[in-house]
């Protein structure tokens, strides 16, 4: 289902449109044990800036691409950039399920015949409180029921520990993918403090790490950093879950507004967070960068 009349979702929909073949054997693979649920990656970074969004919007578009059925939450309640970033008009977001005003359903924007985005940014429908931890948590419960029939599950949970907190659901598909895009003491620090955190309160939560805006020695280096500190002071062993180069041409071509789905396609960024969410999908991933 597109949306009519929306030629930038027609251009999407095109990309997404086939490579379905083979998809219905994939996905009994991917159900062969009922315990292990939806596959679910919780993007999430140390620090503002590091780029949950593109990487979420990456990875969902990619799996999307390959007729997988994904779908995508923008766990921001302030602005809610996916919607703008993939130029959607959301009825509904998930802070509208507060106090079961709307239906899951009726938060469930659909951006292309196989990628649905739930919208973040403030309640539509006029309530502007401040959501409570509580008042999260019920309301990333009640998007479950869109996950039903879903190949994949992409949250945007930003640098803000609690939307990790309160889209974590206990089953075993779901993993951290914590995201470090600098090679600095300080983003380093601050991605080792978010597995802490969640090693800490959500001990359940496999972590995984993903390097943005660096690629070969780059990337090795910064996972080794901190993969070394989650060694020593946690006694775990981070999985490198991929690296996306830095990727000017893409950061031009949206800011000049060129819709996501073309600005996207054949860029590196894009190429690379295919293999992320193809290794993910296939239940693979490097040890560390070259492995």
């Amino acid at each position: 289902m597109t949306l009519g009349g929306d030629n930038n979702t027609t251009q999407l929909d095109a990309l997404l449109r086939g490579r379905s073949r083979g998809l219905d054997a994939q996905r009994s693979m991917l159900r062969d044990d009922a315990a292990r649920g939806v596959p679910t990656l919780l993007c999430a970074s140390g620090r503002g800036g590091s780029g949950t969004t593109m990487i979420s919007a990456l990875l969902a578009v990619a799996a999307a691409g390959e007729g997988y059925r994904v779908l995508l939450v923008d766990a921001d309640d302030l602005v809610g950039p996916l919607s703008l970033m993939l130029a959607v008009k959301p009825r509904a977001g998930w802070q509208d399920l507060r106090g079961a005003r709307v239906s899951p359903a009726d938060a469930a924007t659909p951006v292309s015949t196989t990628l649905t985005l739930v919208a973040g940014g403030a309640s539509r429908t006029g309530e502007q409180s401040v959501l409570t931890a509580a008042e999260r948590r019920a309301c990333m419960r009640r998007l479950s029921s869109l996950s039903d029939g879903m190949d994949l599950v992409v949250v945007d949970c930003g640098s803000r520990f609690e939307a990790v907190a309160a889209a974590f659901t206990p089953h075993a598909g779901e993993r951290l993918l914590a995201i470090t895009a600098g090679g600095d003491p300080v983003s380093l620090a601050a991605t080792y403090a978010l597995c802490k955190a969640v090693q800490v309160r959500l001990g359940a939560l496999p972590q995984e790490l993903l390097v943005n805006r660096h690629d070969g020695r780059d990337a090795a280096r910064c996972f080794d950093a901190v993969d070394a500190g989650t060694r020593q002071f946690l006694g775990t062993a981070l999985r490198f879950a991929g690296a996306v180069p830095s990727d000017p041409t893409l950061d031009a071509a949206l800011r000049a507004g060129m819709p996501f789905a073309d600005a996207a396609a054949g860029s590196p960024a894009a190429i690379a967070a295919h293999d992320v969410v193809m290794r993910t999908l296939a239940g693979a991933t490097h040890s560390r960068p070259g492995v």
